[in-house]
């Protein structure tokens, strides 16, 4: 539907052409209605986590001075950009369950639209021929993708910052986009090179690992340039269209990009040491090495062991199809996937081991564009429709059975026991330690100065009452000893269990 050969195809679909404007917008309202149904469909059920718990005693400070300096206590290393929104939210809603992980399931509906956006420009800035209702079809069928996809509804159903980093980097994507386009006028360029800057340094502000997609969009103005000035005659650098390769503005983006981090230069250096010193202390113990194959597996586990498939076949089929007329569509989407995740493994080879999907999310975004721009790629519109509908089933199909399996750590029983079986006097242990969080949301606030992290060995003030959770995540020494310092069992609820020596 993208391509040239697509577009001649057009004219003979009679009826069941879909190529208008309204059907585009009617996906994309679809699309919203269903991510908002998954998103905020018992919001408020599973307890809190330990690492949302986390984020809560940062943001549940009084002042934006003290958010501030709890986030460098609780989340060293990283900068306070979500906290201080957190904080804010708080501030309207106050901090239950289910109010404090809407702000998240917003951002994960400005996300969807920022998917349909992204596609949408993405081909019309980036390719030879313009094709608007195309565009706008991809996009919706992209949003569909990501609207159903378990991975990004539970970002979005977490008190996290993953789905501001997303919603960040996808927007600055999209400035990047209008950038570096020849059909932006001038000041349409200005204002976007500033979105460039600003979403760039939110993003980072957000989460460290937006860098890695700034690193990827570099590499790709970088082998633009290369390739501008080492092949001047080859056909697709010479072309003379509004949107050819050639037509490209690179040296302006790439100095909104450097800008935009150097932005963050007064106060990057000393979160860059806290996280060294905290990657030391062993934070990331947790993690480890994947197999030479990681890349196909976050893909693959991000997507679902069922959806991947078809996935992996719509953006294969899509990319063959971009391959001629949409040639730096294609190689953005591809340093847009490829890059930060072989960062990634160069850092946990170099350094320590950094393998987590989440940290890699802006990827499989790009992954679920390049798969939507597959669907609208289909000549037949009647077997792109069919391959959506099925791709939503098998997705909704995965999701429905994840929503049927409670997963989540029961602390509020665990804490209410625990408060029970404590004589006034006493503390009360959690371990491990930083999930102490977890345990103090879920205790009155009078009371939580008694409620105290504890190391997994025993020693003489040892609290009487200990509650044990993560026991998967604790090597056998340190689980027994916990157990043999606190040997009667109260009770054991899901992942979690109450003890009293």
């Amino acid at each position: 539907m993208l391509s040239t050969r697509g577009q001649a195809t057009h004219a003979r679909r009679g009826p069941y052409t879909l190529i208008t404007r309204n059907s585009a917008f009617v996906l994309l309202a679809m699309a919203l209605m269903l991510a908002a149904a998954l998103r905020f469909y018992r919001l408020g059920y599973a307890d809190l986590s330990a690492d949302e718990a986390a984020a809560w005693a940062g943001a549940s400070a009084p002042t934006v001075r003290a958010v501030i300096e709890r986030e460098h206590l609780l989340d060293p290393g990283k900068l306070a950009l979500y906290d201080l929104a957190l904080h804010g939210w708080i501030s309207l809603g106050g901090d239950s369950v289910k109010w404090m992980r809407s702000l998240s399931a917003l951002l994960g509906l400005v996300v969807i639209v920022l998917v349909f956006a992204v596609t949408r420009e993405l081909i019309l800035n980036l390719r030879v021929t313009i094709d608007v209702p195309g565009a706008e079809l991809a996009g919706a069928f992209a949003a569909l993708v990501a609207a159903a996809n378990l991975t990004l509804i539970n970002q979005a159903r977490t008190t996290r910052m993953y789905p501001l980093t997303l919603m960040l980097e996808l927007g600055q994507v999209l400035c990047l986009l209008h950038a570096i386009s020849a059909r932006m006028s001038r000041a349409g360029r200005v204002a976007s090179l500033i979105g460039v800057t600003v979403t760039t340094t939110l993003a980072i502000s957000s989460n460290f690992t937006a860098a890695l997609l700034v690193a990827a969009e570099a590499s790709w103005l970088a082998t633009l340039t290369a390739m501008r000035r080492l092949c001047p005659s080859a056909p697709a650098m010479n072309d003379a269209g509004p949107t050819g390769i050639s037509a490209i503005h690179l040296l302006a983006p790439t100095m909104a990009l450097i800008t935009g981090i150097a932005l963050l230069a007064p106060i990057v250096p000393a979160a860059s040491r806290t996280s060294i010193e905290v990657v030391h202390a062993g934070v990331l113990s947790w993690s480890h090495l994947r197999a030479a194959w990681w890349p196909l597996m976050v893909l693959r586990g991000a997507s679902g062991k069922a959806p991947f498939p078809i996935l992996l076949g719509l953006a294969l089929y899509g990319g063959w199809q971009m391959r001629s007329q949409n040639i730096a569509a294609l190689s953005f989407l591809l340093f847009w996937i490829l890059g930060p995740i072989m960062l990634v493994i160069i850092i946990s080879y170099a350094f320590t081991p950094f393998e987590e999907t989440r940290y890699v999310i802006g990827s499989v975004a790009a992954f679920f564009i390049l798969a939507g721009i597959g669907i609208a790629e289909i000549a037949d519109v009647r077997l792109s429709l069919c391959l959506l509908a099925l791709l939503l089933a098998i997705s909704l199909d995965h999701v429905r059975r994840d929503f049927a399996k409670p997963q989540f750590v029961q602390w509020r029983a665990a804490t209410t026991l625990a408060l029970r079986a404590a004589s006034p006097e006493d503390t009360i242990g959690v371990v491990p330690g930083y999930a102490v969080n977890a345990a103090r949301y879920y205790t009155p606030p009078a009371l939580r100065a008694k409620v105290l992290p504890v190391m997994a060995r025993c020693n003489a003030v040892h609290p009487r009452v200990m509650i044990l959770a993560g026991g998967k995540l604790m090597s056998s020494e340190d689980l027994a000893a916990i157990r043999s310092c606190a040997p009667i069992v109260l009770a054991r609820w899901r992942l979690i269990e109450v003890r009293r020596r």
